[in-house]
């Protein structure tokens, strides 16, 4: 299976954008990580793969460790 087959394309808002500012003012994330954080939170996603540390900061993101 392509696993961008399994992804799903998720619409950038407004609210989504003010969320990604605050991110970036209270827990300094780069904008990108902030808008893939805001957009996290704004869609209820709490649980993400990456082997970005700065997500750790996230405190309603649950990091899921894909190293062996």
């Amino acid at each position: 299976i392509d696993l961008l087959d399994l992804a799903e394309s998720l619409p950038i808002n407004r609210d989504i954008e003010k969320e990604a500012f605050l991110i970036i003012a209270d827990l300094g994330l780069l904008p990108n990580d902030a808008l893939i954080a805001a957009t996290c939170k704004y869609y209820g996603i709490s649980r993400i793969a990456t082997f970005d540390a700065d997500f750790e900061r996230v405190g309603f993101l649950e990091i899921v460790n894909v190293r062996s």
